[in-house]
């Protein structure tokens, strides 16, 4: 019998019409849809600590980056009408030190509503793939003991920066020993014999998807942009073309 699959999608903002910070953001009736459309066809929402039981068939995790205040002023209403589970990535440098970011009490609130968890994506948030082993360890443990401080939990997946890696970058990671699940930024859906095996896909969500779109993203029809999308970081890092400024 063939192994079930994750499938993995990503947000940033969930915002009012014409309005946001986040170069990639989506309208709030456009995402009310979307978890409308989970909900109804049968779509199971999961937290990365849930991954070691074995994965329903049809299994999803909503994810959003960088932690916009957004994600609580908007989407958050909208999951807890739907039963949605969330998943945040967390860039904790940022998080109650930019205006556009939640604050420690809007991240706890969403964690005590049962219906989020937040996970890590670096104290700083820039390339991993300019860090030395000292810079990845810095990076990695002031994040987690932040995560602690704060929220009382230890962080499982983390998700990579702007989606750029390499080989040197993963395996410093992986000797940090810190996390189970480490998420790229890529088109595609993973068996469940390999979530701690490879860096997992994720499906990023436009506010141009219509809902006939989004379905199709969620049913696989766009996986095949997985590959492309792999041949240009391969080709960033060839040339060695690295992310110097975070620009949400």
């Amino acid at each position: 019998m063939s192994k079930r699959r994750l499938l993995i999608i990503y947000y940033h903002e969930v915002v009012e019409q014409g309005k946001g910070y986040s170069y990639q953001k989506i309208e709030k009736d456009k995402f009310e849809e979307q978890m409308k459309y989970l909900s109804e066809n049968g779509y199971q929402t999961l937290f990365f600590s849930e991954l070691s039981d074995p994965l329903p068939e049809k299994a999803v995790i909503v994810s959003f980056d960088d932690g916009l205040k957004t994600v609580f002023d908007n989407a958050f209403s909208i999951m807890q009408k739907y039963g949605i589970k969330g998943n945040v990535y967390l860039p904790t440098a940022y998080i109650g030190n930019d205006e556009h970011f939640m604050d420690w009490n809007m991240a706890r609130a969403l964690c005590d509503s049962g219906l989020f968890e937040m996970q890590a994506h670096t104290h700083n948030h820039t390339d991993i793939r300019t860090y030395s082993v000292e810079d990845m360890s810095t990076e990695v443990n002031t994040s987690s003991d932040i995560l602690r401080r704060e929220l009382d939990f230890e962080p499982t997946a983390f998700c990579i920066p702007f989606g750029m890696y390499d080989r040197k970058s993963i395996l410093k990671l992986k000797k940090t020993n810190k996390y189970k699940y480490i998420l790229g930024s890529y088109y595609g859906r993973v068996s469940e014999n390999r979530l701690n095996s490879i860096v997992l896909p994720r499906i990023g969500i436009s506010n141009d998807d219509s809902i006939e779109k989004f379905g199709d993203k969620i049913k696989g029809k766009y996986d095949w942009k997985g590959i492309l999308q792999r041949i240009r970081l391969l080709t960033s890092n060839i040339s060695k073309r690295y992310v110097e400024v975070y620009e949400v």
